[in-house]
């Protein structure tokens, strides 16, 4: 089992809104925490191994680039009080194509919900890099979509990561 720390500068969070006006993108950097993964000889990962992860990112990092949706975003959210948002990956299965199926947990707003999706994982000698996509309904973490007079904020949204992790230590 080896293990690597996500490398927050380059490790990248986003997601994908969609308004009755136009689509809005948030942005967050800094996604910090660990992977386990085991390797076989060949450098592919072992299907039976414990493979997990533990990342996380600060709320008050998301940014969509317009102020003022952003003090909203942060104020439904309550960044002061909920000032991460959190995913455990505690399963990991091998897919054909060189995909896997990761399963755990994610925490927004301190609500968690379990989600299970499909990621690609990149492996070169100290380094991991991980990419996956998900949708998730705000209103399961206890959100409720903004609504400023005429604009709307669909519910479903799409978020992504991609998270670079160095190394740490060599598996046994």
């Amino acid at each position: 089992m080896s293990r690597y720390r996500a490398v927050p500068e380059e490790s990248k969070f986003w997601a994908e809104l969609n308004s009755n006006a136009h689509p809005v993108e948030v942005r967050a950097a800094g996604i910090y925490g660990f992977i386990e993964a085991s390797f076989n000889g060949d450098g592919q990962l072992e299907a039976n191994g414990a493979n997990r992860a533990q990342l996380a990112f600060w709320v008050e990092d998301l940014n969509s680039g317009n102020e003022l949706r952003d003090i909203e975003m942060l104020r439904r959210m309550n960044a002061r009080g909920h000032p991460s948002i959190e995913w455990t990956v505690k399963k990991v299965s091998l897919l054909n194509g060189g995909r896997c199926r990761a399963s755990g947990d994610v925490t927004v707003h301190g609500r968690t919900r379990s989600f299970e999706e499909d990621f690609k994982m990149s492996a070169a000698p100290g380094l991991l890099v991980v990419e996956g996509e998900h949708v998730f309904d705000i209103r399961d973490f206890g959100i409720d979509p903004p609504k400023f007079f005429w604009l709307w904020i669909e519910p479903r949204i799409k978020v992504g990561v991609r998270v670079v992790a160095k190394q740490v230590s060599a598996g046994t």
